[in-house]
């Protein structure tokens, strides 16, 4: 599933170094626990990392989990890191 997700400035995400371009696995997810986390909707990464402290990238989640919360937040066994967006791209 096509997804966006934010990251720090230096393309890590909770300790975990991700690379443009690379493809990312995992056996397990569970939303909020563990796996790759995106959002379906791109305005929802903004509730995980501000704009100003913030790079965004468009990604592909597969492996996708059937749990939901309040937004649009997923959780995948494999995540591909797509190219970069702007905060004006994410609007």
């Amino acid at each position: 599933m096509k997804a966006f997700k934010g990251f720090n400035e230096d393309l890590t995400c909770r300790g975990f170094q991700y690379k443009e371009g690379e493809t990312f696995e995992t056996d397990k997810a569970k939303l909020c626990d563990s796996g790759f986390h995106a959002c379906e909707r791109p305005l929802d990464c903004f509730s995980y990392y501000a704009p100003s402290k913030a790079v965004y990238h468009e990604v592909e989640l597969d492996g996708v989990t059937n749990e939901k919360e309040d937004d649009t937040k997923r959780c995948g066994t494999r995540i591909k890191i797509g190219a970069r967006l702007s905060v004006a791209d994410l609007c």
